[in-house]
């Protein structure tokens, strides 16, 4: 790649860069000129590229003092930023970083800070704490980058932000990075930012072309069993499954496991070093599949993930694109897929409109249709091997197995031994469910119909209401029926026997800090609308 750093050009090019991606292009030279920056973008678009390459020629390597500081929201971005830059100026000999993040040793960060590291990468807890015992000083610092801004302010860092900020040199650039521009991002910039460019490059309300996105129907109880035959038929390098609860990432790495997938799982309750343990091998592809919860897997920038399964729909359409994010990277194209159960169909249009893209509907395929997609790549696998790679000293043992076998026995017989280990499907059935609109209950059928006048316009999603219901009335999962969230009401069906029971837990209750009612719903068949003149 043409760099005008030819050190930097080098490791560049070792890293496989071709070009400069878009937001590259327009934040570089910004930042080059000294300008503060709001970068409107996704992750993976290569934002840390994007401010890397300006502070490397712009560092003063003789300067003992701390002149960039990266603040990310976990320390699994922070680890991946400051890899990426140490990667970036591999050929810089003068260059020295380092992360700074809980969860580790502060002895050996503490060791870290006194080789006088030009560029420190941290969040916000432990880079407050050590900014407060003047282990990290800022008073001679050039450069600050909040990535991920809009994150950090999710986890409730807006306070350890300030404090770092105010402790900083008031003559730095700032540069800002954030997939969302909420009220206390923009009171950010306007109190901290002098007079800053704004660039947009993917808004957070659409996904990236180079993604094919497809959703499945299928039941609960055969989630797992799909999952298995699409990474059958796809056979990616690289899988990243998505979940909504710790208990089913685990439930879905136990059961993937004992059908011989190499796969493992993070999630909030690992220990810091078993999940950076874990990270590691997927990022080196030592894993084949790794299964988490979005707020472990927040930040996670790794290469060549060519498919992502939400197993779960994910609670909020702004999740299924930074789930899908993870694939598609930097002109590389991705797989997303989605499993979709029971009253979580309706969702899918929530999710289109909100990132303005077309989810398909596909069938999971049938054990036949794996077969001879497994059939046709074993052949493919065998011609190019031919094709493409000497065979000589196989020869000898080739000759020898056909002077006392049938070619064809010899050639199944070893077919049979470079079989995929993973476990056959059991379940050979369809698994592709189809589900209908709710059902008109005639009054006697032992079902009530209600209707609360909160919906999707208040945020309210249907895991909200049933767990309300669920928590106020004892009623159980089963016996919510026909959840429908419309933009300002929402309607579920309960059993009759439980009305008394229903009408006084929730009248009058507060969801999502709304006072809401709740009514029996009316009967809409038998009437007509009037024509307007």
């Amino acid at each position: 790649m043409n760099y005008k750093n030819t050190l930097v050009a080098k490791s560049l090019t070792e890293m496989g860069f071709k070009d400069f991606t878009d937001i590259q292009k327009q934040a570089i030279p910004l930042i080059e000129a000294g300008t503060d920056l709001i970068g409107h973008s996704q992750t993976g678009t290569g934002k840390t590229a994007a401010f890397t390459l300006p502070f490397l020629e712009k560092i003063d390597y003789n300067n003992p003092h701390v002149q960039a500081l990266v603040i990310c929201p976990t320390r699994e971005l922070a680890v991946q930023v400051q890899t990426e830059i140490e990667k970036i100026g591999k050929y810089l000999p003068q260059l020295k970083t380092t992360a700074i993040y809980g969860g580790a040793s502060m002895h050996r960060q503490i060791k870290a800070l006194k080789r006088k590291p030009q560029i420190v990468v941290g969040t916000p807890g432990r880079l407050l704490d050590m900014t407060n015992r003047n282990l990290v000083k800022l008073k001679n610092l050039e450069y600050l980058v909040l990535d991920e801004a809009d994150e950090m302010m999710k986890m409730g860092f807006k306070e350890d932000i300030e404090k770092i900020i105010n402790q900083s040199n008031t003559n730095r650039q700032t540069v800002m990075f954030s997939a969302t521009m909420p009220k206390q991002i923009v009171k950010l910039t306007k109190q901290y930012m002098t007079n800053p460019e704004m660039i947009s490059v993917v808004s957070d309300e659409e996904t990236n072309s180079d993604i094919t996105q497809y959703y499945y129907q299928v039941q609960p109880k055969h989630k797992v069993d799909a999952v298995t035959r699409l990474l059958q038929v796809y056979q990616p390098k690289l899988t990243l499954i998505f979940c909504n609860t710790k208990r089913k990432v685990d439930q879905v790495t136990i059961a993937l496991t004992q059908k011989g997938y190499n796969v493992n799982k993070i999630h909030g309750d690992l220990s810091q070093p078993s999940r950076m343990q874990v990270l590691e091998s997927f990022h080196q592809g030592v894993l084949d599949i790794l299964v988490a919860t979005d707020v472990a897997a927040r930040g996670l920038d790794i290469k060549n993930v060519e498919v992502v399964v939400n197993y779960d729909v994910p609670e909020k359409p702004e999740f299924y694109v930074h789930r899908i994010g993870r694939t598609g990277r930097i002109g590389n194209k991705g797989l997303a897929l989605m499993m979709v159960s029971g009253r979580d169909k309706y969702r899918i249009k929530d999710i289109e409109r909100f990132t303005k893209s077309s989810i398909k509907k596909r069938n999971i395929p049938t054990p036949e249709k794996i077969e001879h997609v497994t059939k046709q790549k074993k052949i493919e696998t065998v011609t190019s091997t031919i094709e493409d790679k000497p065979l000589t000293k196989h020869q000898e043992m080739a000759m020898e197995l056909l002077s006392k076998h049938e070619p064809v026995e010899v050639v199944s017989a070893l077919l049979k031994m470079a079989a995929d280990e993973i476990q056959a499907d059991q379940n050979h059935a369809d698994l592709n469910a189809e589900f209908k609109g709710p059902k008109k209950h005639a009054p006697g059928q032992g079902e009530t119909r209600y209707h609360f006048n909160i919906g999707r316009s208040d945020g309210l999603s249907p895991k909200e209401l049933v767990d309300t219901i669920m928590k106020r009335t004892r009623l159980k999962n089963e016996q919510i029926n026909n959840v429908i969230i419309a933009k300002r009401s929402s309607f579920f069906t309960g059993p009759s026997k439980k009305h008394n029971q229903i009408m006084k837990s929730l009248t009058n209750i507060k969801i999502l800090n709304k006072k809401t009612s709740i009514q029996v719903a009316k009967e809409r068949g038998g009437r007509r609308r009037r024509k307007r003149r």
